[in-house]
C-alpha cells in the first residue's frame, strides 16, 4: 500500500520488512501457589499482634521475547550485513512473541501491632521485610538474548525490602462530655495520621546499545544490554543538591583503585553474567499525612463533619531514582533531583444524613 518502485515499503506505518507482534502457541495458563501461616496474640495496653511469614510463588509468567532474532554467530559472520537478510523468518523484522516462560518467588515476615479505639486513642502498626525475585516483572519485557535467559533471574523490578506503616486515632481530652452544650460544640475534635517508610526499588546498569550486533528490541530491565560488572556497587547514600558538577554520588561507580565497576560487553556478545539484573537499590521513600477532625451533630442521624487534612504534612522531599545510564559520564550513579511531591492541604465541611 501507498508504495513505488523506489520505496516498496511506502509511508512508514506500512514499511516492509513487517514488524509483528504475536503469542506462542505454546500459551501456558500461569499459576500462583500462596502459603503462610500466622500466630496472633492479645498482649498488653489492650492490643493484638500478628507475627505472619507469607510465600507465593508464580508460575508460567508473561514475558516477550524476539523469536527474530539472528543468534551472535550468525552476525559476527556477516559482518556489514543487513540484519534483515540474516534472520531466521526472512520477510520479516523483529518478531515480538509473548511466552508465558517466566517465574516468580515471593518471602516475607510480616508483623502487626495494634491497639483498638479506648480511651480516646488508637494505635497501630504494621513491618513488612520481603524478598521478592523473578526472571520477567512485567508482561511486555523484552529479554535481551533470545536463545539465552539465564542470567535473568534476580530482584523483581518492585522489589521493596522493607516497609513499616504506623498509623494513630486520638481524641482530644477536653470537653468530652457530650450531654452539656459545651462538649457538642467544643468537644469530639479527632486527630488521626498515617507514616509510610519504605526502601527503593532496584534497577539495572542497561544501555540501549546495540553491542551484541542482532538488533536493539528493547529488553527487560531498563530497555537495554546490561553491562559487564566487576565487583559491587555499594551504596554511597549522597545526593549530587548540586546537579551533575556535584562529586556526591548514590552508588559507587569505581571500585578502590579508581577503576571503573562497570564496562561496555565485548563487540558481538551480550553479558550473560549472573547477578546483572537489578542489582542496586534506589532511594526510599516516606511520607506522612495528618487529619483534624469534628463531627457537628444534629439529630441522630443528620449533621455536619469538618475535616482538615495535610497530605506530605512535614513537606518531606523524596529523592528520584539515581541514573543508572552508563554512558552519562557526569551524572551516572547519581541521584540529581527529587519527586514533585508536595505539601497538600484540604479543608471540607462534609452534610451526613
Amino acid at each position: 500500500s501507498f508504495g513505488n518502485v523506489d520505496n516498496p515499503g511506502g509511508t512508514s506505518a506500512n514499511s516492509l520488512p513487517l514488524t509483528v507482534t504475536t503469542q506462542s502457541r505454546a500459551f501456558k495458563n500461569p499459576e500462583a501457589w500462596n502459603w503462610n501461616f500466622t500466630v496472633e496474640r492479645q498482649v498488653f495496653w489492650k492490643s493484638v499482634l500478628t507475627v505472619g511469614y507469607v510465600g507465593r510463588r508464580g508460575l508460567h509468567l508473561q514475558r516477550e521475547a524476539n523469536i527474530n532474532q539472528p543468534t551472535t554467530t550468525i552476525a559476527a559472520a556477516n559482518t556489514g550485513v543487513n540484519l534483515d537478510a540474516i534472520r531466521p523468518y526472512a520477510g520479516y523484522n523483529s518478531i515480538r512473541e509473548t511466552d508465558n516462560v517466566a517465574s516468580s518467588m515471593y518471602n516475607s515476615l510480616q508483623i502487626s501491632w495494634n491497639r483498638r479505639f479506648t480511651n480516646g486513642i488508637h494505635l497501630g502498626g504494621a513491618y513488612t521485610l520481603a524478598k521478592s525475585m523473578d526472571d520477567g516483572s512485567g508482561p511486555r519485557d523484552i529479554i535481551p538474548d533470545t536463545y539465552d535467559a539465564h542470567n535473568l533471574w534476580g530482584p523483581s523490578d518492585y522489589d521493596n525490602r522493607h516497609t513499616l506503616i504506623a498509623n494513630f486515632l486520638y481524641e482530644l481530652p477536653v470537653f468530652r462530655n457530650r450531654s452539656n452544650l459545651a462538649g457538642k460544640l467544643l468537644g469530639g475534635w479527632q486527630v488521626s495520621g498515617i507514616a509510610q517508610f519504605q526502601s527503593g526499588t532496584p534497577s539495572s546498569v542497561a544501555v540501549g546499545n546495540d553491542y551484541a550486533g542482532v538488533g536493539q528490541d528493547g529488553s527487560i530491565s531498563n530497555g537495554g544490554q546490561f553491562w559487564v560488572m566487576s565487583g559491587t556497587p555499594s551504596i554511597v547514600g549522597n545526593m549530587a543538591h548540586n546537579g551533575s558538577s556535584d562529586a556526591a554520588y548514590w552508588f559507587k561507580t569505581t571500585n578502590s583503585s579508581g577503576a571503573p565497576i562497570f564496562t561496555a560487553p565485548q563487540t558481538g556478545t551480550f553479558n550473560l553474567q549472573n547477578g546483572v539484573r537489578n542489582s542496586i537499590y534506589n532511594p526510599g521513600f516516606n511520607n506522612w499525612n495528618l487529619g483534624l477532625f469534628k463531627k457537628f451533630s444534629i439529630t441522630e442521624r443528620t449533621g455536619l463533619e469538618f475535616r482538615a487534612q495535610a497530605y506530605n504534612a512535614f513537606n518531606h522531599p523524596n529523592w528520584n531514582g539515581a541514573d543508572f545510564n552508563p554512558t552519562h559520564a557526569s551524572t551516572f550513579g547519581k541521584v540529581t533531583g527529587k519527586s514533585n511531591d508536595v505539601r497538600n492541604l484540604q479543608v471540607s465541611l462534609r452534610l451526613y444524613f
